[in-house]
């Protein structure tokens, strides 16, 4: 089955309204965030013009910061050492000009294009798009007025919308739309009754399903 393909970024989408906590903001500023919180907290900016400066504001600060040191004596091979590591981490999203905006654009239209999905029969269906030990990235894609199973976190979980309306928690969240599950806490989110929401979703570990019939469908649906 196909489905219409999205924008990303929605050109019709206003500004967030929920937006990730300032910490995770400075580090991804200081480049301490994993590639795959990168990736999240990078497509809540392509939307998000207030958490880009944000950023920005705090690089600044950072720069002015390290002028006033004195200078160090660097370690032998010091430059060669950091060009190597610039060299692995080609792929990884570290700007927050609007030059962010085009490449996220494209990496999403491409992972929504590919035809490596897990479907279920309801419509649901969902791919892997990054993944490593702090941390699995994830593509739903739900259909309108959809009831997600109830289920229960191991560490956090951080969504942001893409498209639609995704409803949790008393809150509706809107495309640019940063959410932030705790540990340990349960819900049972649900997709807007008008169109299909795509979210990028990132988990810490496999969640725990709290129902007779969540528990039967996991391994179906095991992140």
């Amino acid at each position: 089955m196909t489905h219409p393909m999205p924008l990303f970024p929605d050109p019709a989408a206003g500004a967030p309204a929920f937006h990730p906590d300032e910490e995770f903001l400075l580090d991804y500023a200081a480049g301490t965030t994993s590639q795959t919180e990168t990736l999240l907290l990078a497509a809540h900016m392509a939307y998000c013009d207030s958490c880009r400066r944000a950023v920005q504001a705090a690089r600044n600060v950072g720069g002015m910061l390290l002028s006033t040191l004195e200078p160090a004596q660097l370690p032998p091979n010091m430059l060669n050492r950091t060009l190597t590591a610039i060299d692995s981490a080609v792929g990884r999203v570290d700007t927050v000009t609007d030059t962010i905006v085009p490449p996220l654009a494209a990496f999403l239209a491409e992972n929504m294009a590919a035809k490596q999905w897990k479907t279920l029969p309801n419509g649901f269906r969902m791919r892997r798009i990054a993944g490593e030990s702090s941390g699995r990235a994830w593509l739903f894609d739900a259909p309108p007025g959809m009831k997600l199973l109830p289920h229960r976190h191991k560490g956090d979980e951080w969504t942001v919308i893409l498209s639609g309306v995704f409803l949790d928690g008393g809150h509706a969240y809107h495309p640019g739309d940063f959410a932030r599950l705790e540990d340990g806490e349960e819900h049972r989110p649900k997709i807007g009754v008008k169109s299909r929401c795509v979210s990028l979703i990132m988990v810490r570990d496999t969640p725990t399903y709290t129902t007779p019939l969540g528990k039967l469908a996991a391994p179906f649906i095991k992140l």
